[in-house]
């Protein structure tokens, strides 16, 4: 996955990731493999996130100051 990935591509793989999670036949070392997997993701949709937050607050901001 690109570093570029938009938030909606890395939601649905975060989701897929958890779906064979919790696949009762899974094995330990595809858990762990998935796992790994996941928290890379969730910390790509937690740098998305920071970074509208970020834009949401300096358009608030120059709003703001042109008032």
């Amino acid at each position: 996955m690109s570093k570029q990935a938009d938030y909606q591509t890395v939601s649905a793989e975060l989701e897929s990731i958890l779906a064979a999670l919790q696949r009762p036949d899974i094995q330990v070392d595809e858990a762990v493999k998935l796992y790994e997997q996941g928290l890379k993701l969730a910390a790509m949709l937690e740098a998305h996130l920071q970074e509208a937050e970020n834009k949401i607050t300096k358009l608030k901001l120059q709003a703001g100051g042109n008032a």
